[in-house]
């Protein structure tokens, strides 16, 4: 086998080989972002159950829930993945989820 052979048979190898790859990569980056959303949830529940007896006031109660899951984000590495905004969000969902089980 020649040199030219040896490149023939590495494009044509690569170039079946790229859509599995690439499904292989989404796949990968999918479940990878799914777990973050899932640890942020999780952290959102457990500062908003931390809080909830807390003497603290509406807003600064939502702040300290904030920034209690901020910490764990930049203690996880994932700094950047998340918007205030979202984390404002999650926090928001996570009180009606408790509200609504302890009302029931």
């Amino acid at each position: 086998m020649n040199l030219t052979d040896t490149l023939v048979l590495a494009v044509t190898f690569a170039a079946v080989a790229a859509p599995g790859e690439h499904a292989l990569v989404r796949w990968l980056r999918t479940k990878t972002k799914n777990g973050n959303l899932q640890l942020l949830l999780t952290w959102a529940d457990q500062a908003v159950a931390l809080l909830e007896k807390s003497d603290l006031g509406g807003s600064d109660k939502k702040q300290h829930a904030i920034d209690y899951v901020a910490t764990r984000l930049v203690a996880n590495k994932l700094t950047g993945k998340f918007s205030q905004e979202q984390l404002s969000a999650v926090i928001e969902q996570a009180v009606a989820q408790l509200n609504a089980t302890t009302t029931k």
